[in-house]
C-alpha cells in the first residue's frame, strides 16, 4: 500500500469506526493466520490461495504477513515442529524468506543485521532485523504444523513504532494453536518423582 492511500482509507475508517481504541482481530478466511490489527491499521489481503499474504498498516506503518503451507510439517506433532525450530534460521534462509516478499524486497537484496531465536514461549519464535529495502525492516517468523507464518514490519514516519510492531508479532496466531498446545503439552514426559 502506498502511504497516501493508506492514509486516506485510515481517515475513512476512523470516520466510520468512531475511534474505537481496541485492537481488531482479523482472521484469514482461508484459517492460516489471525492477528489483532493496531487501532487505525487497513488490512489488505493480497492473495488468499495458495497462500496467504496480507498487508496491514497505516500511513506510518506497515507489516507484510505470508501465512505459507509447508508440506514438509503438514503430519508432524507440535511437539516435532516446536522441537524442530530451536535453533536460530541461518542467514541465507532469512533473505531467502524475505527476498520472496517482492513489495518489500524488490531488488531481491535482503541481508541479515541481526537474527534470533525466542525459545521461552511453547511456540519458538525467529526474528531479524534486515537492510537491503528502502528502510530497515523487522521479521518474525513462527511455524506450526503444516503452516510457517511470517511478518515483515517498516516504518515509513512518525513515531517509534516497536512496541506497536511486537504487539502485532505477540498476536500472530493459527485457529488451531490451543489444540497444538495441549497436544504438544500432552506428549512432554511427566517429570521424574
Amino acid at each position: 500500500m502506498r502511504k497516501s492511500a493508506l492514509a486516506a482509507a485510515v481517515m475513512c475508517i476512523g470516520i466510520m469506526a468512531g475511534g474505537s481504541a481496541a485492537a481488531e482481530q482479523w482472521n484469514d478466511p482461508a484459517g492460516r493466520v489471525s492477528f489483532d490489527a493496531p487501532r487505525g491499521w487497513v488490512v489488505e489481503v493480497r492473495r488468499a490461495n495458495p497462500d496467504t499474504i496480507v498487508i496491514a498498516g497505516n500511513a506510518d506503518n506497515e507489516c507484510f504477513v505470508l501465512a505459507v503451507p509447508n508440506s514438509g510439517t503438514r503430519s508432524a506433532s507440535a511437539a516435532r515442529v516446536i522441537a524442530g525450530n530451536t535453533a536460530p534460521l541461518s542467514n541465507s534462509a532469512w533473505s531467502a524468506l524475505a527476498n520472496a516478499a517482492t513489495p518489500v524486497f524488490p531488488e531481491g537484496n535482503a541481508r541479515v543485521v541481526s537474527q534470533s531465536v525466542d525459545t521461552s514461549g511453547l511456540w519458538p519464535v525467529q526474528r531479524a532485523e534486515l537492510s537491503g529495502a528502502a528502510r530497515p525492516v523487522t521479521a518474525l517468523m513462527v511455524s506450526r504444523p503444516g503452516i510457517e507464518i511470517t511478518a515483515l514490519c517498516w516504518t515509513y514516519g512518525g513515531p517509534d513504532a516497536t512496541a506497536t510492531y511486537e504487539a502485532f508479532f505477540r498476536s500472530l496466531s493459527h485457529p488451531n494453536d490451543a489444540e497444538w498446545a495441549a497436544a504438544a503439552q500432552a506428549a512432554q514426559p511427566a517429570p521424574a518423582q
